[in-house]
Formats: structure tokens, sequence, C-alpha cells
């Protein structure tokens, strides 16, 4: 009991008290939701990715463990998703919000936060790789799906490549082959560009914790509680073995494993309610399931870090 209070304590209440107070800042002020949503989608998500990916220590086989975990959770909740979206008999619409809600986790803002604070510098390292995989499976595929819901699926590809993470994804693995670091030895112009842009990486955590409490405000009544209680359980519950079996199979063990299924474990994103309103792809659903897996992640978080603890 006492390592359940302990990882709840150290964790996931730091985490808790920045959602709360962006929560009671758009309780008490009139905030404009869409400006929000487009400076996490168009600002913080490209250049954490861009400053994350130049820098992170983690590389070869075990990177690419990381990814491929991550990867195959998300694709097996996907399949789940479009099953369930048809045994719900959901519209095209409603289908995308059902996925987004299902298939995309936080392992961003709440995940990167969290293994920071659970596991130090080096979860943090390993959880980078996790997060950079889904950033980039939500803002292409995510992106896909939502603009299918109403549009066509040559229009939806093309909103794809409207995203700016796709390019600074490019961007940071381009300059990583070509050895630029932006670094000192780069020169001053290419260190000072990179000060500037980790203040923004550095802001980005805190900023999209706020921004996910201002979220948790915007939520509408769904009268959809059997697609909202699955795509919940799929989210928070299905995930769990799903992450820890595709690890293992992978040949991952100890930390990179817990970090992993952790990561795997995270609620929905909360930039899947800025798509879903971007591309009206269900939001009310969409919102509803990010307050009910994050507050049901309280549970199935703190649960999973005092095991993985007493296990390291």
């Amino acid at each position: 009991m006492l390592d359940v209070l302990s990882a709840f304590a150290e964790v996931l209440l730091p985490v808790l008290v920045v959602v709360a107070l962006g929560y009671g800042l758009r309780r008490a002020f009139p905030l404009d939701i869409r400006t929000l949503n487009r400076l996490s989608l168009y600002v913080l998500t490209p250049v954490l990715v861009f400053v994350s990916l130049l820098r992170t220590e983690v590389v070869g086989g075990e990177a690419l463990r990381l990814a491929a975990q991550m990867g195959l959770v998300m694709a097996s909740t996907l399949l789940l998703g479009f099953v369930l979206s048809a045994v719900f008999r959901l519209s095209r619409a409603q289908r995308s919000g059902f996925l987004l809600t299902s298939t995309f986790m936080n392992s961003g803002n709440y995940g990167l936060s969290v293994t920071r604070f659970a596991f130090g510098e080096l979860g943090f390292q390993y959880a980078v790789i996790g997060y950079l995989t889904q950033a980039i499976l939500s803002q292409t595929v995510a992106v896909y799906l939502a603009s299918a819901g109403s549009r066509s699926r040559l229009a939806a590809l093309r909103q794809v490549f409207r995203v700016p993470l796709i390019y600074a994804l490019i961007a940071a693995l381009a300059l990583r082959a070509a050895g630029i670091r932006l670094d000192e030895g780069d020169g001053a112009l290419a260190a000072g560009l990179y000060r500037g842009l980790r203040l923004v990486a550095d802001a980005a955590l805190p900023v999209l914790l706020l921004i996910l409490g201002t979220q948790l405000t915007a939520r509408e009544p769904v009268h959809a509680n059997g697609p909202l209680a699955a795509a919940v359980l799929v989210r928070l519950l299905a995930s769990i073995p799903l992450g820890y079996g595709f690890g293992v199979l992978l040949g991952l063990e100890g930390l990179p494993l817990y970090v992993g299924t952790i990561q795997a474990a995270m609620p929905t994103a909360v930039n899947m309610v800025v798509i879903a309103l971007e591309f009206d792809s269900w939001p009310e659903f969409v919102s509803n399931g990010v307050l009910l897996t994050t507050l049901g992640s309280l549970v199935t978080l703190t649960l999973l870090i005092a095991l993985a603890r007493g296990a390291g």
C-alpha cells in the first residue's frame, strides 16, 4: 500500500496539479480553445518532437524495439477499434472519433512527465522513443482517420502533409544523419537557434498539461455509453497486456520494458480532441474519452508504476 501511495504522490500528483490549474483557468476565464488547440498542433508538438529526436541518446536496436512495441500496440488497438465500431454500427465520423479515443495515447505531455518523475532521466529517454512513434502516428494516421470521417480519402491524405510535425521529424533526422546537433561545434548561430527551440520544447510539457486541463472543461454530453465504455477499456486496460506482451516478444526487459508498457497504457491524447475539433470527428465523444481515461489512469498508472518499481 505504501508503494502505491508513494507512486501516486511522487509521480501522478505533480502532473495532476498542473492539469487542475488549466481546468481552473478555463473555468475562471473565457479562453479560446481553438487557438490553444492550434498552438499545440502547429507549434508546441512539432518543436518538442524536433528537439527530442535531435538530442535523444537512445539509439540502435533498443530504440527500434521500443518504437516497434509502441507501433504494434497502436496497430492492435486500431484493429480492435475497427471491429468494435462495426459492432456498434457507428457512422464514418463516429468511427473516426472512436478510433481517435481508443488508439492514440497521451505519451507526450502526460507520458513524458510521468516517466520522468517515476524513473528519472534514463526513463525519460526511453519514453521519448515511444512518444516519437506515437506522435508520428497521431499526426499522420490520426489526421487521416479524422479527415476521412468527413472528407474523401484523397483529401484526407493531403491533409496529413499539412501537419508540421512531419517536417519537424524529417528535419531532425536529416540533421542527425549529417552529424549536425545544433550545438557550439556547429557555430554560434546554430547554437542560438537550438536554444530558442529548446525554450519552446521545455515549455511544451507544462503548457500542454495546462491545455489538457482546459480541454477537460469543454465536455458535452454524449449519448453513447456503450461505445464510450468500450473505448475507455481498450485504451486503459487492453493496452497493458498488449504492451507488455509485444515488449517481451521483441526482447525488451527491465526498465525499457516497463517504460514502454506504461507509455502504451497512457490515457487518450489531448491532441485527439484538437484533431477531432479540427475535422469534426465526433469531438464530444473524444473529449469525454479524454476525461474518463485521464481520471481512470490515476488508478491504472499508479498500480503499474508501483509494480514496475517493485519489480525493478
